[in-house]
Protein backbone atom coordinates (compact mmCIF):
# COMPACT_ATOMS: atom_id res chain seq x y z
CA UNK A 1 0.00 0.00 0.00
CA UNK A 2 1.25 3.47 -0.84
CA UNK A 3 2.60 5.38 2.20
CA UNK A 4 0.39 8.31 1.15
CA UNK A 5 -2.80 6.19 1.45
CA UNK A 6 -2.18 4.66 4.85
CA UNK A 7 -4.14 5.87 7.84
CA UNK A 8 -2.21 8.86 9.17
CA UNK A 9 -1.46 9.29 12.87
CA UNK A 10 -3.22 12.03 14.81
CA UNK A 11 -2.22 14.08 17.81
CA UNK A 12 -4.37 15.47 20.65
CA UNK A 13 -2.77 18.83 19.81
CA UNK A 14 -4.17 18.89 16.25
CA UNK A 15 -7.17 21.17 17.01
CA UNK A 16 -4.94 23.68 18.81
CA UNK A 17 -2.32 23.53 16.04
CA UNK A 18 -5.06 24.19 13.49
CA UNK A 19 -6.29 27.14 15.52
CA UNK A 20 -2.73 28.43 15.88
CA UNK A 21 -2.15 28.30 12.11
CA UNK A 22 -5.35 30.26 11.45
CA UNK A 23 -4.43 32.89 14.04
CA UNK A 24 -0.92 33.24 12.62
CA UNK A 25 -2.31 33.63 9.13
CA UNK A 26 -4.22 36.70 10.28
CA UNK A 27 -1.24 38.02 12.24
CA UNK A 28 1.07 37.65 9.22
CA UNK A 29 -1.49 39.20 6.83
CA UNK A 30 -1.80 36.07 4.70
CA UNK A 31 -4.90 36.51 2.58
CA UNK A 32 -7.11 33.54 1.76
CA UNK A 33 -5.42 31.04 4.10
CA UNK A 34 -7.71 28.02 4.39
CA UNK A 35 -6.15 25.21 6.42
CA UNK A 36 -8.70 22.54 7.29
CA UNK A 37 -6.70 19.72 8.83
CA UNK A 38 -3.36 18.58 10.19
CA UNK A 39 -1.45 15.68 8.68
CA UNK A 40 1.57 14.04 10.33
CA UNK A 41 3.72 12.53 7.59
CA UNK A 42 7.35 11.63 6.92
CA UNK A 43 7.11 12.20 3.15
CA UNK A 44 4.95 14.17 0.76
CA UNK A 45 4.47 13.58 -2.98
CA UNK A 46 6.79 15.57 -5.25
CA UNK A 47 6.04 14.81 -8.87
CA UNK A 48 6.79 11.14 -9.49
CA UNK A 49 8.82 10.81 -6.31
CA UNK A 50 8.55 12.06 -2.73
CA UNK A 51 10.43 14.42 -0.48
CA UNK A 52 11.03 14.26 3.24
CA UNK A 53 9.48 16.84 5.55
CA UNK A 54 12.26 18.56 7.52
CA UNK A 55 12.07 18.25 11.30
CA UNK A 56 12.32 22.02 11.77
CA UNK A 57 9.67 23.04 9.21
CA UNK A 58 6.11 22.22 8.30
CA UNK A 59 4.65 22.41 4.82
CA UNK A 60 1.27 22.82 3.16
CA UNK A 61 -0.55 20.47 0.83
CA UNK A 62 -3.81 21.84 -0.58
CA UNK A 63 -5.88 22.60 2.55
CA UNK A 64 -3.68 20.63 4.94
CA UNK A 65 -0.81 21.65 7.14
CA UNK A 66 1.69 18.78 7.00
CA UNK A 67 3.87 18.23 10.05
CA UNK A 68 6.93 15.94 10.32
CA UNK A 69 5.65 12.71 11.91
CA UNK A 70 8.94 12.07 13.69
CA UNK A 71 8.32 15.27 15.71
CA UNK A 72 4.88 14.30 17.05
CA UNK A 73 4.81 14.76 20.82
CA UNK A 74 8.28 16.30 20.96
CA UNK A 75 7.15 19.94 20.98
CA UNK A 76 4.30 21.78 22.66
CA UNK A 77 1.78 23.83 20.69
CA UNK A 78 3.51 27.01 21.84
CA UNK A 79 6.86 25.68 20.62
CA UNK A 80 5.31 24.82 17.26
CA UNK A 81 3.92 28.33 16.93
CA UNK A 82 7.11 30.11 15.69
CA UNK A 83 7.95 27.17 13.38
CA UNK A 84 4.48 27.30 11.85
CA UNK A 85 4.75 31.08 11.51
CA UNK A 86 8.04 30.91 9.61
CA UNK A 87 6.74 28.08 7.42
CA UNK A 88 3.64 30.12 6.58
CA UNK A 89 5.75 33.18 5.83
CA UNK A 90 7.93 31.20 3.43
CA UNK A 91 5.28 29.07 1.71
CA UNK A 92 2.43 31.56 1.48
CA UNK A 93 4.24 34.87 0.99
CA UNK A 94 7.94 34.81 0.12
CA UNK A 95 8.04 31.71 -2.07
CA UNK A 96 5.34 33.08 -4.35
CA UNK A 97 7.65 35.92 -5.33
CA UNK A 98 10.23 33.35 -6.53
CA UNK A 99 8.02 31.66 -9.12
CA UNK A 100 9.05 33.91 -12.00
CA UNK A 101 12.68 33.60 -10.95
CA UNK A 102 12.36 29.82 -10.95
CA UNK A 103 11.33 29.95 -14.61
CA UNK A 104 14.19 32.29 -15.49
CA UNK A 105 16.75 30.05 -13.80
CA UNK A 106 15.46 26.62 -14.84
CA UNK A 107 12.84 26.78 -17.59
CA UNK A 108 14.22 29.55 -19.77
CA UNK A 109 17.75 28.09 -20.12
CA UNK A 110 16.21 24.81 -21.33
CA UNK A 111 14.17 26.62 -23.97
CA UNK A 112 17.14 28.71 -25.11
CA UNK A 113 19.49 25.73 -25.24
CA UNK A 114 16.99 23.93 -27.46
CA UNK A 115 16.19 26.91 -29.68
CA UNK A 116 19.79 27.88 -30.40
CA UNK A 117 20.94 24.57 -31.98
CA UNK A 118 17.72 24.26 -33.99
CA UNK A 119 18.02 27.83 -35.28
CA UNK A 120 21.69 27.38 -36.10
CA UNK A 121 20.98 24.08 -37.85
CA UNK A 122 18.33 25.71 -40.04
CA UNK A 123 20.36 28.81 -40.89
CA UNK A 124 23.61 26.96 -41.51
CA UNK A 125 21.93 23.89 -43.00
CA UNK A 126 23.94 21.67 -40.69
CA UNK A 127 21.61 19.20 -39.00
CA UNK A 128 24.31 17.78 -36.75
CA UNK A 129 24.33 21.02 -34.72
CA UNK A 130 21.06 19.88 -33.09
CA UNK A 131 23.07 17.27 -31.23
CA UNK A 132 24.76 20.10 -29.33
CA UNK A 133 21.56 20.40 -27.28
CA UNK A 134 22.74 18.06 -24.45
CA UNK A 135 26.08 19.89 -24.33
CA UNK A 136 24.26 23.16 -23.70
CA UNK A 137 21.35 21.99 -21.56
CA UNK A 138 23.21 19.97 -18.95
CA UNK A 139 25.51 22.72 -17.61
CA UNK A 140 22.76 25.35 -17.88
CA UNK A 141 20.29 23.15 -15.99
CA UNK A 142 22.88 22.39 -13.32
CA UNK A 143 23.84 26.03 -12.79
CA UNK A 144 20.22 27.18 -12.82
CA UNK A 145 19.22 24.54 -10.29
CA UNK A 146 22.07 25.46 -7.96
CA UNK A 147 21.24 29.15 -8.15
CA UNK A 148 17.55 28.51 -7.47
CA UNK A 149 18.41 26.29 -4.49
CA UNK A 150 20.54 29.12 -3.13
CA UNK A 151 17.61 31.52 -3.59
CA UNK A 152 15.29 29.14 -1.74
CA UNK A 153 17.71 28.89 1.17
CA UNK A 154 17.98 32.67 1.41
CA UNK A 155 14.19 32.94 1.21
CA UNK A 156 13.74 30.57 4.14
CA UNK A 157 16.21 32.57 6.22
CA UNK A 158 14.36 35.75 5.24
CA UNK A 159 11.14 34.08 6.41
CA UNK A 160 12.76 33.55 9.82
CA UNK A 161 13.84 37.17 9.93
CA UNK A 162 10.41 38.52 8.99
CA UNK A 163 8.70 36.14 11.40
CA UNK A 164 10.92 37.27 14.26
CA UNK A 165 9.78 40.85 13.66
CA UNK A 166 6.18 39.77 14.23
CA UNK A 167 6.27 37.16 17.00
CA UNK A 168 9.69 37.79 18.54
CA UNK A 169 12.99 36.12 17.70
CA UNK A 170 13.55 34.49 21.11
CA UNK A 171 10.60 32.12 20.67
CA UNK A 172 11.97 30.87 17.36
CA UNK A 173 15.56 30.74 18.61
CA UNK A 174 14.62 28.70 21.68
CA UNK A 175 12.74 26.02 19.76
CA UNK A 176 15.45 25.78 17.07
CA UNK A 177 18.07 25.22 19.78
CA UNK A 178 15.86 22.57 21.37
CA UNK A 179 15.50 20.72 18.05
CA UNK A 180 19.25 21.06 17.45
CA UNK A 181 19.90 19.11 20.65
CA UNK A 182 17.57 16.22 19.76
CA UNK A 183 20.11 14.42 17.55
CA UNK A 184 17.70 14.04 14.64
CA UNK A 185 19.14 12.42 11.52
CA UNK A 186 17.93 14.96 8.95
CA UNK A 187 19.02 17.89 11.12
CA UNK A 188 22.50 16.45 11.62
CA UNK A 189 22.90 15.65 7.90
CA UNK A 190 22.28 19.26 6.94
CA UNK A 191 24.60 20.53 9.66
CA UNK A 192 27.45 18.42 8.30
CA UNK A 193 26.77 19.22 4.64
CA UNK A 194 25.41 15.75 3.81
CA UNK A 195 21.97 16.89 2.72
CA UNK A 196 22.46 16.17 -0.97
CA UNK A 197 20.77 17.87 -3.95
CA UNK A 198 17.22 17.32 -2.65
CA UNK A 199 17.94 19.34 0.48
CA UNK A 200 20.05 22.01 -1.21
CA UNK A 201 17.29 24.61 -0.76
CA UNK A 202 17.15 24.11 3.01
CA UNK A 203 19.33 26.06 5.46
CA UNK A 204 20.83 23.97 8.23
CA UNK A 205 19.52 24.58 11.72
CA UNK A 206 22.89 26.14 12.55
CA UNK A 207 22.41 28.64 9.72
CA UNK A 208 18.90 29.42 10.97
CA UNK A 209 20.15 30.05 14.50
CA UNK A 210 23.09 32.19 13.36
CA UNK A 211 20.83 34.19 11.06
CA UNK A 212 18.42 34.99 13.91
CA UNK A 213 21.26 35.89 16.24
CA UNK A 214 22.25 38.66 13.84
CA UNK A 215 18.74 40.13 13.91
CA UNK A 216 18.62 43.19 16.12
CA UNK A 217 16.27 42.83 19.06
CA UNK A 218 15.09 46.33 18.13
CA UNK A 219 13.53 44.85 15.01
CA UNK A 220 11.66 42.11 16.85
CA UNK A 221 9.59 41.72 19.93
CA UNK A 222 8.22 38.89 22.00
CA UNK A 223 4.53 38.38 22.52
CA UNK A 224 5.14 36.68 25.85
Amino acid sequence: MSPFRRSLPTSPDDPKLLETAGSLGQQLDIVGLNIRDIRWMEWIPAGRSARSIPSDWCTFLRHSMVMPARMMGKLTVEEWRPLIASSLMFEKKIRRTLRSRAFLLTGLPLIVSLALPITAAILLQMAWIIFLYPVLVLPLAYLGSRRYSSDLKKARLEADTQTSAVIGKNQLLDVLKKIDNMGLNDIDRLKTGRGGPRLAGLPSITERIENLQTVSSLNSYSTT
